[in-house]
């Protein structure tokens, strides 16, 4: 089961970043990111309806919605979305593959919840130095382009963030009720935020919706539930260490849709994100000595 969640979570994810590139044709970054989620709210919330399900929360379930709909529905996919005004989704995704030593960081010296093996971060860092090869950029950046990396960069710690508080405080509580209040919240901070700093000139166009709606099914209603149920059967640096194969699907799909092609460099970056991904992963065969 962890396997299958673990290839769901990838697949998807690993297209959303070009599904969010399509999305920001016509729609600004804030009104769209915020569309998104409360489509997924309505979604989850009906869901909910037809369960019946009550939305009492625990202290823990209430730490763990403001975790999800102020760090990560806000700020994170805020940040993740106005970043790709100015960088490829490709570098987008590289540098939020910096999101698993975070986790290990926090983890071990916050949430004090797991080890830091060296076999750990040797794997996280392996991994790390190759999806930074796949995607290296090739030319100067601009200040527009360094101030989105940088939003990157915030958005990827925000995340692991919350995932390291989903593993202390959310082993008991429903997904759907975590994702149905988390994302309501984000949602209206997002859109609350687009009418403060964005003009709502929309242009809507028959891929942007589509893009919408996929992200808003796919992208946060599958891929989140699949997500936050792994968090109970793994590690929460295991379960980070998906980004780092979501680069390598999006290097898939470009190729597929748009005719992107990878060189010597960027086989040499996958080679060595797979290698990362089975150090830090693969389990260890012990002797009965070892074992003793």
């Amino acid at each position: 089961m962890a396997a299958f969640l673990f290839a769901v979570i990838t697949l998807i994810w690993g297209s959303t970043w070009l599904a969010i590139k399509v999305g920001l044709v016509g729609v600004p970054p804030f009104l769209g990111a915020g569309l998104r989620f409360l489509i997924s709210a309505l979604i989850v919330g009906a869901m909910l309806l037809v369960r019946r399900k009550s939305l009492r929360l625990t202290r823990g379930d209430r730490i763990c919605v403001l975790s999800l709909g102020i760090p990560v529905f806000w700020i994170n996919y805020g940040a993740v979305y106005w970043a790709e005004q100015y960088i490829s989704s490709g570098l987008t995704a590289v540098l939020f593959a910096t999101m698993p030593l975070m986790t290990a960081l926090l983890s071990r010296f916050w949430a004090r919840s797991e080890e830091l093996s060296g076999r750990k971060i040797a794997g996280i860092l392996i991994g790390v130095a190759g999806t930074v090869l796949l995607f290296w950029p090739d030319q100067r950046l601009g200040l527009q382009q360094v101030l989105g990396m940088a939003a990157t960069l915030v958005a990827a710690a925000c995340a692991c963030f919350n995932l390291v508080t989903m593993k202390q405080y959310g082993g008991q509580s429903d997904r759907d009720v975590l994702n149905f209040l988390g994302m309501g919240l984000g949602a209206t901070l997002l859109l609350l935020t687009s009418a403060v700093v964005e003009p709502w000139t929309v242009e809507w166009t028959t891929s942007n919706v589509l893009a919408m709606l996929y992200l808003a099914v796919f992208g946060s209603v599958i891929a989140f539930s699949a997500y936050y149920a792994l968090i109970k059967l793994v590690d929460a640096t295991i379960v980070s260490l998906s980004t780092l194969i979501i680069p390598i699907v999006a290097l898939i799909l470009g190729r597929v849709f748009l005719g992107e092609t990878a060189g010597p460099t960027a086989v040499a970056g996958i080679a060595i994100i797979l290698g990362g991904v089975a150090v830090a992963m693969l389990p260890v065969s012990q002797t009965p000595a070892g074992r003793a």
